[in-house]
């Protein structure tokens, strides 16, 4: 009788244990596959693409000067008005030479077609038209050469001369900064020199005007690393599309790099914890009874999740939060999901 009872008062206790075992909520997410890119960031600073001197392409004194130094000019912005009276009489001229040409060859032709002068004569007055037309065209464009317009959108950086100096053809009038585009400069180690073509994309931010990135192009990378064995690379941004870049900023840039090797998997930096030296996860089986497994990590993918090399598949479930509260094969029972509608689990 008394063994009976003990029996019995054995298992019921036993029966209370497993009712009273603590069944934890935790996050649960899968395993993602890694992309096959790597990101690096190196420190880049802006300057102006390129300085342009703006020079007539003919020769005079200088009647007009429209701009002065630092002003802000636009593209087809005139700059400069040289004196044009030499010009416009030598279109003049050249305009009542090509006049009383066309009147001859005109008569000329009209008799070719009568068959009643030979096609030499024929061929002399089409000629002669041709070289008087000619004559005009470049009369035309000498004087359309004395106003001195901006090839690009910049800023004047020095005026050369003042009003009513005597220049030839060719002479810096003014020098500015061509503002097209930007470029970035920055420099890389000998390792992702190596590498270049492996790289995808480049990309920068300048944090205190705001932290879109914008793209990069590539122009070019210097043949010869300098003396710290850093490799200089030249890129290219369009100062349209962020009004406020100015040189002489410095320019976060990112570069992503594909990744060579077997394709590897991501978790949240959250879901690792570290005993005695190595690194592990919780991952949570079918029996919903978490088990510890050792994982190999890798480099971090830049958005908060690291790589995992070994030790995972892509949609494994594992734990994400509170790992290091939980013990091996202990019941745990996954949170539920929170919906986009219900914004703090108010609803």
């Amino acid at each position: 009788m008394l063994l009976t009872v003990l029996i019995l008062f054995w298992g019921c206790d036993g029966n209370n244990k497993e009712q009273n075992e603590i069944i934890r909520k935790v996050k649960i997410e899968p395993v993602q596959q890694a992309d096959s890119l790597s990101v690096k960031y190196y420190s880049g600073i802006i300057k102006g693409a390129s300085e342009v001197n703006l020079a007539f392409r003919v020769a005079g004194p200088i009647r007009k000067i429209l701009v002065k130094e630092g002003d802000y000019i636009n593209q087809g912005q005139l700059v400069a008005q040289m004196d044009t009276r030499d010009y416009e009489v030598q279109l003049q001229a050249a305009q009542a030479q090509y006049d009383q040409v066309e009147a001859e060859a005109g008569r000329v032709i009209e008799l070719y077609s009568r068959e009643s002068v030979n096609e030499n004569d024929y061929d002399k007055a089409v000629s002669g038209l041709k070289m008087v037309g000619a004559k005009l065209k470049n009369a035309k464009d000498q004087l359309n050469d004395t106003q001195l317009r901006a090839p690009a959108s910049g800023y004047i950086q020095k005026v050369n001369f003042e009003e009513n100096e005597l220049i030839d053809a060719g002479m810096p009038v003014v020098s500015m900064i061509d503002v097209g585009y930007y470029q970035v400069e920055i420099d890389i180690p000998v390792s992702l020199y190596v590498q270049r073509d492996a790289i995808r994309s480049f990309s920068g931010v300048q944090p205190s005007i705001s932290d879109k990135t914008f793209d990069l192009q590539l122009l070019s990378y210097s043949k010869k690393a300098n003396n710290n064995q850093l490799y200089k690379v030249q890129l290219r941004i369009n100062p349209d599309r962020q009004l406020k870049l100015a040189p002489g900023m410095d320019v976060q840039v990112k570069i992503e790099l594909a990744t060579n090797g077997s394709p590897q998997t991501c978790v949240p930096l959250t879901a690792l914890f570290n005993e005695k030296g190595s690194t592990f996860v919780w991952v949570y089986p079918s029996s919903k009874r978490v088990q510890k497994r050792e994982v190999v990590i890798g480099n971090l993918t830049g958005d908060g999740r690291i790589r995992i090399s070994e030790g995972l598949l892509p949609d494994e479930q594992i734990v994400v939060a509170g790992v290091n509260n939980l013990s091996d094969n202990e019941q745990v029972e996954p949170l539920e999901a929170v919906a986009e509608t219900n914004v703090g689990g108010l609803l």
